[in-house]
């Protein structure tokens, strides 16, 4: 980042006297001091001046804990063709979801602005990748990334274009994979500590579109946060739902049991129908399928295929249909454990007081349960089975994702191993939402009097508030200071704005650098008085008597 000085007289836009309220909502907050701007396009932001300072401090801190772990830093395009995508399947998958934005070129090449960079990791590592001497490769970016967001929320929280910072590594198997992982999440703790959010903790989760294998979510617990995780309220564990042990919570009067379909991709690539019953108040988690199965993939059934398939519409399917059918029929534990039940029954509606034992019409069945589906809100905890999970505001900030080979094998990437056979590398990847982690700080870090930034992360580190800036003077004392600060690579903003001190104390407050440091008319030319803006602490210090001494490190 430049440690060149900034003037408030300069700033655009402009810093206006009173500007911001301290009670207002962070986005308000952000976008009045001048750090983030709204345009035409809804979930696409302007990062201004101050704003696109903190930004680059925060890619830096994410680029600087993965260099010092040993990965190395590259920058992949992210206009990606069609091509890359199709070796993966996934052109159709995310154009299915709704989420990737994609251009035509003039001479009709198919593009899409990425999403993310799974395959362009790989397209580049094939290129060059020979033998297992060349493993394991470790490679971090941060770059621009963009998804077409349905309901695009929460300013910088959920966008269609966003900043992430990627790492990508490539093992020779399992074991050596799993250590890349360790080296994923030290590398994003240390990287989410140093931009100020100290209160994350990581969690098992479910890695979507990205991942079919095990990963893992830093989360911090907020309010504003976009997403939802489950914690039991008697051992603590916590997490996202959708992969958490659980104990369906009690069933309410009158309960359903439907039945959702399933295609399941096995490891070696041969596919499987499979049905799942579940009471009709919960949620399936794929997740959880492929752990109960081995799939390798679970794909929700297209409803237009099941007539074919099971003879049926959507929304008539009944357990004992799926016993009948070719298929493997799966059963949640709300399902198998319940006595009677209602099940659909075609035209007619809810067919009620059903039993397992079966009916005059329906022969018994014996499902045996399984946790197949979505932790939720008094869910029995499957950690401790003593307590309930009760819902928690959280903010994702990274994700680490254990990738295996789901990547590697259908883009060819392969080396040769120690007895000269082609072998195919191992994956595994994470990712740091730089422009989320920019809010989730401001919001976490802020007081009663406005922002609070770490040292490290905000615009500058110092305030330099001149009193009486209107005297040549005393602009030329805060060009000298500013000049002497950025010499030893201190960054600082100088308020040399013709207005009363209390205004400029209120905004210094509000921006919330670490520090402020006072020049006024009334103290020698090398005194100023520093105000440490967590601790409210004030301070005078003579720089002409400590010239090498940081008056703004704490003591």
């Amino acid at each position: 980042m430049s440690n060149v000085p900034l003037y408030a007289s300069r700033l655009w836009p402009p810093v206006r006297p009173r500007t911001g309220d301290a009670s207002a909502t962070i986005l308000d907050l952000l976008h009045t001091l001048g750090l983030i701007a709204r345009t035409d396009a809804t979930g696409v932001h302007s990062l201004l001046p101050l704003g696109i300072r903190v930004h680059d401090r925060l890619t830096a801190i994410a680029r600087r804990a993965f260099e010092e772990r040993g990965a190395l830093t590259f920058a992949p395009p992210t206009l990606q063709s069609r091509t890359l995508w199709d070796q993966t399947g996934r052109w159709d998958v995310y154009r299915r979801e709704g989420a990737l934005l994609t251009v035509t070129s003039a001479s009709g090449e198919e593009m899409c602005l990425a999403p993310t960079s799974e395959e362009i990791a790989a397209a580049t590592v094939r290129d060059h990748l020979r033998s297992h001497r060349d493993l394991p490769v470790r490679l971090s970016l941060s770059s621009t990334k963009f998804r077409d967001e349905l309901s695009p929320r929460g300013g910088l929280m959920r966008g269609r274009e966003f900043t992430m910072a990627d790492a990508y590594t490539f093992d020779t198997g399992p074991d050596t994979m799993r250590d890349s992982v360790a080296f994923l999440n030290e590398a994003c703790t240390a990287a989410l500590t140093g931009m100020g959010l100290t209160g994350t903790f990581t969690a098992p989760a479910d890695g979507g579109s990205i991942g079919a294998g095990p990963s893992t979510e830093h989360l911090v617990l907020a309010d504003t946060g976009q997403g939802t995780i489950v914690a039991c309220t008697h051992c603590g564990t916590r997490g996202d739902g959708a992969v958490l042990a659980a104990g369906p919570p009690p069933p309410g009067p009158d309960p359903v049991v439907n039945v959702i379909v399933f295609t399941l991709t096995m490891p070696g690539g041969a596919t499987q129908t499979a049905t799942v019953s579940i009471r009709s108040d919960l949620h399936v988690s794929p997740r959880k399928i492929a752990a109960a199965t081995g799939a390798a993939r679970v794909d929700l059934l297209d409803p237009g295929l099941l007539p074919d398939q099971l003879g049926r519409p959507a929304g008539t399917l009944t357990p004992w249909n799926a016993a009948d059918a070719d298929v493997l029929p799966l059963y949640d534990l709300s399902a198998a454990e319940l006595e009677t039940f209602g099940i659909s029954d075609g035209s007619t509606g809810v067919r009620t007081g059903v039993r397992w034992s079966g009916t005059r019409t329906l022969p018994a069945l014996n499902p045996v349960g399984a946790d197949l589906h979505h932790a939720t809100e008094q869910s029995t905890c499957g950690t401790c089975r003593q307590g309930r999970y009760s819902a928690l505001r959280a903010v994702e900030v990274a994700h680490v994702f254990e990738l295996g080979t789901q990547y590697a094998t259908p883009m060819n990437l392969r080396y040769s191993d120690p007895d000269g056979h082609p072998t195919t590398p191992w994956m595994a990847c994470s990712g740091i939402g730089i422009t989320r982690c920019l809010q989730t700080t401001a919001e976490l870090n802020r007081d009663r009097h406005g922002l609070r930034w770490a040292k490290g992360t905000g615009p500058a580190d110092v305030h330099i508030v001149v009193l009486r800036a209107d005297q040549p003077d005393m602009r030329e004392r805060a060009d000298r200071l500013a000049r002497s600060l950025a010499a030893r690579q201190i960054s600082v903003l100088v308020d040399d704005r013709p207005l009363p001190a209390g205004d400029k104390l209120r905004y210094a407050r509000l921006l919330g650098l670490p520090h402020a440091a006072v020049l006024s008319p009334g103290h020698p030319d090398t005194e100023i008085e520093v105000i440490a803006r967590t601790s409210g602490r004030t301070t005078r210090s003579d720089l002409s008597h400590t010239p090498d001494k940081n008056p703004f490190t704490p003591t």
